[in-house]
């Protein structure tokens, strides 16, 4: 079996492995999407009161919501594992990974799915779609989301990996993606030069939503290369 049938196969699998408790999985993305729906009422009551804040109005911060969402829902209902590593690590089931005649990365990423994912996915579009100003923009918003979610994946990635070098924790490890999640999830407006250095190198947090969004509003054949290349 090459790769190209390899891959869709781990993903399918994994899939069906949720959709085997479907009222679960339904549950779980609703009360995800119901999530993504109360943060996108608290922003809506900020900029009703507060107006633009240095540029960004409402529907900017939407898109910007909204990419995060789906890149998320992309790499939690996907590529699950990512969260697993260090534990796969810690107990011992890595060697399961390692002993296969495929990359035990790809593997473990496709070896779990959350179906929490779906609801941000779904939830995520709606809110690109009330932002959007057509199909197209849409779609380009998608396609931002799918490269965020490489970054979101690779970091995650990154993360868990400090185990083999600390005495972290899975919990520390969870609470550090945490972090680079809200990072990626707020706009950069008056965060000082240094913290923006670090969201465009470090912890490439601005290539998941923020650079995205400032494509969106006015187009930048040079960010977009820089989102292509991060992912």
């Amino acid at each position: 079996m090459n790769r190209f049938v390899w891959i869709p196969a781990l993903a399918l699998a994994n899939l069906r492995s949720e959709a085997t408790r479907p009222w679960n999985a339904a549950v779980l993305a609703l009360f995800m999407a119901l999530n993504n729906l109360v943060w996108f009422v608290i922003w809506w009551l900020f900029f009703g009161l507060a107006g633009g804040i240095r540029g960004w109005m409402l529907g900017d911060v939407m898109q910007l919501f909204g990419i995060v969402a789906v890149a998320y829902g992309i790499y939690s209902s996907f590529f699950g594992g990512a969260r697993h590593l260090a534990k796969f690590a810690l107990d011992g089931s890595l060697d399961i990974y390692l002993g296969r005649p495929r990359s035990p990365l790809v593997g473990i990423l496709f070896s779990r799915s959350d179906p929490t994912g779906i609801g941000d996915i779904v939830s995520g579009l709606g809110i690109i779609a009330w932002a959007a100003e057509g199909p197209g923009e849409v779609a380009l918003a998608f396609a931002f989301a799918a490269l965020g979610a490489s970054v979101l994946v690779a970091a995650y990635v990154a993360i868990n990996c400090l185990v083999f070098w600390t005495s972290g924790t899975v919990r520390v490890l969870d609470q550090l993606f945490d972090g680079f999640l809200t990072l990626a999830s707020f706009p950069q407006i008056g965060m000082p030069g240094v913290v923006k250095v670090l969201l465009y190198t470090a912890l490439p947090a601005a290539f998941v939503g923020n650079v995205p969004v400032e494509i969106l509003r006015e187009f930048s054949l040079v960010q977009l290369g820089g989102v292509c290349v991060a992912a």
